[in-house]
């Protein structure tokens, strides 16, 4: 079973697996704590009341489940496996961590921008940056006559599957 005490001494594998440092890791997992008790109410359940034990019990390691699912998107059956769950627990815990993950990240002012207002203001706060790379590639109406034809060709027979 995975869990965050296994790797956090190794710092590339933990990098590979959450885009991660160590260091802001620990830092994310605070406010992925707080929004975990803000989200689930666990801090005011009395644990002698009973109740289903949690699928994952450190807090650490869940945000590592959820990191890794976010960053490899394994089929859940794989990181059922590898965390020690069912793939119907592994469903629930994605769905429940990534809602915790959002308010976390919405606490620290770094959750994406989904509006076009709201991402046009964020860039507009980002400093100028002198190149940008566009690496995709779309198709163009290329125009019927044979002057506007030669303007536009690229020089690619084929279209890029």
């Amino acid at each position: 079973m995975l869990s965050y005490e296994d790797i956090k001494h190794k710092p590339k594998t933990l990098m590979a697996m959450t885009s991660l440092s160590r260091s802001e890791f620990d830092e994310l997992l605070g406010d992925f704590a707080k929004a975990w008790d803000g989200e689930t109410g666990r801090e005011l359940m009395n644990p002698s009341k009973g109740g289903r034990p949690l699928a994952i019990q450190s807090m650490a390691d869940r945000l590592l489940f959820i990191l890794f699912y976010l960053k490899t998107y394994p089929l859940q059956e794989v990181i059922a496996h590898l965390f020690g769950l069912s793939q119907p627990q592994a469903n629930f815990t994605i769905h429940q961590l990534s809602a915790v993950l959002g308010k976390a990240l919405d606490a620290k002012g770094h959750k994406p921008a989904r509006l076009t207002g709201e991402m046009l203001e964020r860039l507009g706060k980002e400093l100028p940056q002198d190149l940008g790379i566009d690496g995709t590639e779309r198709r163009i109406n290329r125009p019927i006559d044979d002057l506007g034809q030669r303007l536009h060709y690229s020089g690619k027979k084929n279209a890029t599957r």
